[in-house]
């Protein structure tokens, strides 16, 4: 009596073994020799969009992670512009540029970000300034909102040429805006 695979035996259940061999799958189908090489080449063709793929996902990050803290540096900044501070003297254009500039490029601003490449402009109801991209310095009114009418407001806006930081070919370079504005709070 021949043994069939499952077959039941004085009270034992005989089932073969499957042994695996590297040209034998346990599908049960022997591999032939074009396809043993399929999956390598599978691999190195999928393998470039993925990366891309990873690459911009990091470089959105990082970009979305510059904007926020942009958003941030202007927002704040006119905020100061705008409310008269406890010691009676209101802020000055300068001032302000450089809060701007300082809030985006120090520690808790924006990833990868220095003073060399970030541009403040300040304008209000009477006069603005640019700090210029490396400079330390803005002219411009002593006063930003003495003086104005009851619907002047105070803009600041800090402006960054970013590179990210993967070199995917679609994004070389952006350019960052972030802006902030208030009404004058104080006339």
């Amino acid at each position: 009596m021949s043994r069939l695979p499952g077959f039941r035996d004085a009270g034992r259940v005989h089932i073969p073994s499957r042994g695996s061999s590297p040209s034998r799958p346990v599908g049960g189908r022997a591999r032939t020799r074009s396809e043993r090489g399929a999956s390598a080449l599978e691999f190195a063709l999928v393998l470039p969009m993925l990366v891309a793929l990873v690459g911009g996902i990091i470089d959105f990050g990082f970009l979305f992670s510059q904007q926020i803290a942009f958003n941030t540096a202007a927002r704040d900044a006119a905020r100061t512009a705008v409310t008269k501070p406890l010691t009676g003297s209101p802020q000055t254009c300068s001032n302000v540029a450089t809060r701007a500039r300082n809030a985006s490029t120090q520690a808790g601003g924006a990833l990868g970000v220095g003073p060399a490449g970030t541009r403040i402009e300040v304008t209000a109801p009477n006069g603005g300034c640019t700090m210029a991209a490396g400079s330390t310095s803005a002219g411009g009114p002593a006063q930003l909102c003495t003086g104005s009418s009851s619907d002047g407001s105070v803009t600041v806006a800090v402006i960054h040429e970013s590179t990210p930081p993967f070199p995917v070919p679609f994004l070389n370079s952006v350019t960052l805006t972030g802006r902030g504005n208030f009404v004058c709070e104080y006339r």
